[in-house]
């Protein structure tokens, strides 16, 4: 984070020294003229984060490049007097009503629905439930091809071998040979079906199971440690809560605010001429009946929860996968 916050000041102050010849001209596309002015402008619209992608020489003059590209079209388009061809005015108007929209709802929005950490806290333990995490198990495996050699190795077990080792030596799985085919903490419903049952029926950590077969061959596996069920921290579900109650809250500011409005004008409508409307194609009567006019969501999107974090009511784990137990 030093760095980065070292290299933004340096992309800074490089814009900064370009900008003492402000009224010297870059270059010329035609009769248009660019000054250093106007291409500083250009790269002042940069995004924070980007803004060392056009620090170098040869970053500027790829993004001098894109502006001449810019200017050109833009020329083209002035001749072809495109500003007044009646689709762009249509379509130009439809944008201007919906940003006119969004800057209303979003001034709306940001000013009623403020959320205090009181609130967060009193979400999480109203909700506790949501962010409980299953118990968890954590296995060592010995993957082998065939049953045959399975009942080898669980004979070097038996004699005293030790387990590791063994993986090391004739486990086919690719990170055995690293970790001793141990496979990690995982929740009931992550791993392979036969795999699973047969780790869960362990109970005491050093416990191996009996030869286990999979679609990937066959299994000797070692319960190596247990994790029970708990609640996830409350400081790791913080931002996910806030953005939550935000979504909720601005629902309820937003309906208010809609209702109120139409409240509060007069607003009369002629039933008669919507009856008598014809349809602009054909349907069924069951699909007109109860037909609702469309509402755009003006709410922003919700983000997802963290991982082992979601919002189900039941569990903070992953979905079910079938897959291969993998090494750590």
């Amino acid at each position: 984070m030093k760095n980065v916050a070292i290299c933004l000041c340096l992309a800074l102050c490089l814009f900064a020294c370009d900008k003492k010849d402000d009224s010297k001209v870059l270059v010329t596309i035609n009769d248009d003229k660019v000054t250093m002015k106007e291409f500083n402008k250009e790269l002042d619209r940069i995004p924070m984060n980007m803004k060392m992608m056009v620090a170098s020489q040869s970053g500027k003059k790829a993004y001098l490049d894109r502006l001449i590209i810019k200017k050109l079209l833009l020329a083209e388009a002035q001749k072809a007097n495109i500003e007044k061809d009646k689709d762009f005015e249509n379509r130009l108007a439809e944008i201007k009503e919906q940003l006119i929209i969004e800057s209303l709802l979003k001034k709306k929005l940001t000013a009623g629905a403020n959320i205090t950490e009181d609130d967060l806290q009193k979400y999480y333990e109203k909700n506790k439930e949501k962010f409980r995490k299953d118990a968890e198990i954590n296995t060592r495996h010995i993957l082998v091809k065939s049953e045959e050699q399975a009942r080898q190795v669980k004979e070097k077990l038996q004699a005293g071998e030790d387990f590791t080792e063994l993986a090391k030596k004739y486990s086919i799985d690719p990170n055995a040979k690293v970790t001793g085919g141990e496979v990690g903490f995982h929740p009931k419903g992550t791993l392979l079906p036969e795999y699973e049952a047969a780790a869960f029926k362990l109970t005491k950590i050093g416990q191996t199971s009996g030869i286990v077969k999979t679609q990937f061959g066959y299994h000797i596996i070692r319960l190596e440690g247990i994790k029970p069920p708990a609640y996830v921290p409350f400081a790791e579900v913080k931002d996910f809560i806030k953005q939550q109650l935000m979504q909720e809250k601005q629902k309820e500011v937003l309906d208010k605010y809609i209702e109120e409005l139409k409240k509060s004008a007069k607003i009369t409508i002629n039933e008669d001429l919507l009856k008598d409307q014809a349809p602009a194609g054909p349907a069924k009567p069951e699909e007109t009946k109860d037909a609702k006019p469309e509402v755009k969501d003006t709410k922003p999107e919700a983000k997802e929860a963290p991982a082992a974090k979601p919002a189900e009511p039941k569990t903070a784990t992953p979905p079910k996968k079938e897959t291969v137990p993998q090494s750590k």
